[in-house]
């Protein structure tokens, strides 16, 4: 590993051996803690969360009546008298916090490709260590519920996750080009810069934010696995940039609805409004929920005119006993004059997961996906050095992949996965291009600060 992942590491092994000396009592998990404040949520970032507390967080919040993804209630041999996360910043003035976390780990490919790229898998995209996010944290969170309230914040992230996040016109010039990233791997991304204003059930987000389609994050905490879906990287954007309002209807319906410049971008040398909106309900017994988002607008194609693209993303959740939860979730966009003139786009697919308690500190997940590019518009190698890199596979993606969660202390996650994909259609996505699958084994350890 080069310098950089020399340090990651060093400071991360730095912060496990502060995080141990302190007492469990003291400490924080980051992606699976109790039923309290800290709740682990598999399905990502929600921002459908109390108009009191619209500001999404490392620590997203439930909605009234939704039950908790996989509630973990610390046992005696995961806490101790005291309860509370062990946090490495104190909170600053004016309700400000800093938070963040370490998040680094390794693929290991079957194949063992000569480019050490794990086809079109990203994220865990290399078949080797990466220091995947340094992420920090600075937010107060907008409180609309004594009237106005302004709150905001900050996210920054160093690693080889930056690539996958970076917008158009801010880590990037306006053309898309490179701008403050030159190195193979390793980058420095701002997903977030918002303000956030808070009215009662009102509050309006105006800024760079997260896209709230789908069903997984950018951030490892809100994740269970360590890789990520093809609907997640392939199908649906990262960031918008723009204005995005949340209004709680009642206590089981939540609605959204915003402008946006486009997928991904910032600030780009050209670009279009484009409408964004959703909806997210709760069943009257707390145990289903189902959420649905749009976006709708032009966007520029490969062959750089504008054609329109919709996307729309539908997410089930059902919690079936108290110990076992349910995510179901589809996404099917297309856009006009994509290749060129008359000839469109189109991409859709069907993607499942199963989450299991198996105690107070191990939990159980698995994940079956269908993405279907059926145009060979949208599934290819990201980083500009693989080999597949802007070649075209039109045809049937699988994924089905298992794995655990340990969270040995309050500030420790360690995911194992495996998983194997396959390919149904024209070309050979895997292993350089040599075959149409591959099985792969990751893992990474998360450690909240």
């Amino acid at each position: 590993m080069g310098i950089m992942n020399r340090s990651f590491f060093a400071a991360g092994a730095a912060l496990v051996c502060l995080c141990m000396a302190q007492p469990l009592s003291a400490q924080f998990g980051s992606a699976v803690p109790s039923t309290g404040s800290s709740s682990w949520n598999p399905s990502g970032y929600d921002y459908y969360a109390s108009s009191t507390q619209p500001s999404p967080s490392d620590l997203p919040s439930v909605p009234s009546g939704v039950p908790e993804a996989v509630s973990y209630e610390l046992g005696p041999e995961c806490e101790s008298s005291c309860c509370g996360p062990w946090r490495l910043m104190p909170d600053w003035p004016a309700c400000f916090t800093a938070t963040g976390w370490l998040a680094g780990g390794g693929a290991a490919n079957a194949d063992r490709p000569a480019s050490r790229f794990n086809g079109p898998l990203t994220f865990a995209d290399r078949h080797e260590m990466m220091a995947n996010q340094a992420y920090a944290v600075i937010e107060r969170q907008a409180d609309g519920s004594q009237g106005l309230d302004i709150g905001a914040r900050l996210d920054l992230l160093y690693g080889t996750d930056h690539y996958f996040t970076q917008g158009v016109g801010l880590e990037t010039d306006r053309t898309g080009a490179p701008k403050w990233n030159n190195h193979r791997f390793y980058g420095l991304a701002m997903p977030q810069a918002y303000l956030d204003f808070a009215y009662g059930d009102w509050s309006v987000k105006v800024g760079h934010f997260y896209s709230f389609l789908g069903n997984d994050s950018v951030m490892a905490p809100n994740n269970f696995f360590h890789t990520q879906s093809y609907a997640r990287q392939y199908a649906e954007p990262f960031t918008f940039t723009g204005v995005l309002s949340t209004y709680r209807l009642t206590d089981r319906l939540t609605l959204l609805s915003g402008i946006h410049s486009g997928w991904d971008v910032f600030d780009r040398y050209t670009e279009r409004a484009a409408y964004m909106g959703g909806w997210r309900w709760t069943g009257p017994d707390g145990l289903f929920t189902l959420a649905f988002g749009v976006t709708s607008g032009h966007e520029l194609n490969p062959a750089d005119f504008y054609g329109n693209r919709t996307l729309y993303t539908l997410v089930a959740t059902m919690q079936l006993t108290d110990r076992l939860r349910y995510v179901l979730q589809h996404d099917h966009g297309w856009q006009r004059d994509y290749f060129a003139a008359g000839v469109d786009a189109e991409w859709y697919g069907l993607n499942q997961s199963l989450f299991y308690e198996i105690n107070d500190c191990w939990a159980w997940g698995t994940r079956f996906e269908w993405f279907r590019d059926d145009d060979g518009a949208r599934v290819t190698g990201v980083r500009p050095t693989n080999p597949i890199a802007g070649l075209s596979y039109a045809g049937n993606f699988y994924e089905v992949g298992t794995g655990l969660n340990w969270f040995p202390t309050h500030n420790l996650t360690i995911r194992p996965e495996i998983r194997w994909d396959w390919f149904d259609g024209v070309g050979l996505p895997f292993d350089d291009g040599a075959k149409d699958n591959q099985f792969v084994g990751a893992f990474d350890i998360i450690l909240a600060w």
